[in-house]
């Protein structure tokens, strides 16, 4: 038996399916966060389709929701599915199904719950497998399209499984936009828990210390870099003649990339010569 995939039949018949779905899918590419990478955008093209001549019901639109993390866009969902397997067949959670029949059909939680309302975990795996702009990440929400991101690969520092992931940071402003995976890398083959893809809110907090505070007549006050540095060599070196290097130890933190901590590792054994190392993520 010969099966084809790419003769003129098969051609238009993809072509009129892709136009159907489109006759319920708004055209606001321009506008929309997830303008290229937008596996519905990329198949428009390579079909020549700028639109449909079917009839087009009224835009849903976003689902209110008060969760932080994942935005719900009706109006841009092609009903897949794939937001509905990974949930019940990867994570297991069984948050959202698909609601109704016909025209009417959307995914979403039953009942007409909010996400925060079911046991949704909020993993981000719906975010991550949604191929239009459907289901998307709050935090991200207008801060970059996807051209102008660095994808920059490094290991989460969150717990010990060491779950490969890429920070995605904005060309211009140098800001973390998001956090992502890809389907093969290990261990966790594109997989991400909710502190993996939304646990980075942190590093550009308005609370964060943007520079080293040092303690003088019982109160913190600011210092430059070459003051603080100089006051902490002071220190080892005090407690290192005194106590030898083992006197000293080092505490990385799950908030540092895996390459900061393994820098701190570094300094640790072979500047100050410890070999008391530890962190939140060993276990």
């Amino acid at each position: 038996m010969v099966v084809k995939t790419d003769t003129p039949k098969v051609y238009e018949a993809r072509r009129f399916a892709l136009e159907l779905i489109l006759s319920d899918h708004p055209l606001d590419c321009m506008t929309c966060d997830k303008c290229g990478s937008c596996v519905l955008q990329d198949l428009a093209y390579e079909y020549n389709l700028k639109g449909s001549r079917f009839f087009k019901e009224p835009d849903r639109g976003i689902v209110p929701d008060p969760n932080t993390m994942i935005l719900r866009d009706d109006s841009k969902c092609i009903l897949c599915g794939r937001c509905v397997r990974i949930c019940d067949e990867v994570e297991q959670a069984h948050a959202l199904d698909f609601i109704n029949r016909g025209f009417q059909t959307v995914v979403g939680p039953a009942y007409g719950q909010t996400l925060l309302g079911t046991s949704c975990e909020f993993c981000g795996q719906c975010v991550s497998t949604c191929p239009v702009g459907a289901l998307r990440e709050k935090q991200a929400e207008g801060k970059g399209r996807n051209w102008q991101l660095d994808k920059v690969q490094t290991v989460c520092g969150y717990c010990g499984v060491g779950c490969n992931l890429f920070l995605n940071v904005h060309k211009k402003t140098g800001k973390l936009v998001k956090v992502t995976s890809q389907v093969g890398t290990v261990p966790n083959d594109g997989n991400l828990c909710i502190k993996g893809r939304f646990g980075y809110d942190f590093v550009h907090h308005p609370d964060r210390l943007t520079d080293p505070l040092i303690k003088k007549n019982g109160r913190f006050e600011k210092a430059t870099w070459d003051e603080a540095l100089d006051l902490v060599a002071g220190k080892f070196s005090e407690i290192k003649s005194k106590h030898g290097p083992q006197g000293i130890a080092c505490i990385g933190s799950a908030r540092c990339t895996n390459e900061e901590n393994y820098l701190m590792m570094k300094f640790a054994r072979a500047v100050v010569g410890t070999n008391s190392v530890d962190m939140c993520a060993r276990t």
